[in-house]
């Protein structure tokens, strides 16, 4: 009887393990490993939306897991210079203002870049970004990628990070992140800034890019 007790324990917590799991959305990224070991997600290129219903986007690098929730239904946004949104009844689905994707990593990372796609006042789908948006608290102007406060230290490390709209200063999407797994190599020097190196999304130097 104990036996059987334990047996139907086991089975309801893989149920409801497997339900979670399940409520996560496979999301779509193309990466770039760049020649100074660092890894660029890009997550503009698909070729459909993809909404995280439930328990948000889950995207991987081999054994690298991120998943990317919010305060409503997280999107990857389908047409071209889009990315990753929050589909919420503040902007339609861009990130914007009372907006947060929340950036959960399964092992610790340095992120060293982020870059987004969107203009002020439009529907976030440009090339160029324009407007305010809070990491992990501190002020970044998308506009030239550097921190705007003295709130936002760089590089930041850690597993969870916060992506927010900074009143209505930006109405786009989250386009890339560059990081390392774990600490950035011994000799790599620590940007001072969150400019995402121009080269990587051109593929300069020893670049590969791949789809996972």
């Amino acid at each position: 009887m104990k036996l059987f007790k334990n047996l139907f324990v086991a089975a309801v917590i893989t149920l409801f393990s497997g339900a979670s799991y399940s409520a996560v959305i496979p999301g779509q990224t193309d990466f770039l490993e760049n020649e100074d070991g660092s890894i660029t997600l890009i997550f503009d290129l698909v070729s459909s939306d993809i909404v995280g219903e439930g328990m948000g986007l889950s995207f991987t690098y081999f054994g690298l897991e991120l998943i990317v929730t919010s305060q409503a239904v997280v999107i990857q946004d389908f047409p071209a210079n889009g990315g990753l949104g929050v589909d919420s009844a503040n902007d339609g689905d861009n990130l914007g203002a009372g907006d947060v994707l929340i950036l959960s990593f399964n092992e610790d990372v340095t992120i060293t870049g982020i870059s987004f796609n969107g203009l002020m006042g439009q529907d976030g789908h440009q090339e160029m970004a324009d407007g305010l948006v809070l990491v992990n608290g501190g002020v970044l102007d998308t506009s030239m990628y550097y921190v705007v406060g003295s709130e936002l230290m760089l590089p930041i490390a850690g597993s969870v990070f916060t992506i927010a709209g900074a009143e209505n200063q930006f109405t786009g999407y989250l386009e890339s992140l560059t990081f390392f797994i774990g600490e950035p190599p011994q000799g790599i020097p620590e940007p001072g800034t969150m400019l995402l190196l121009a080269g990587a999304l051109l593929g300069f130097g020893g670049m590969k890019l791949r789809r996972k």
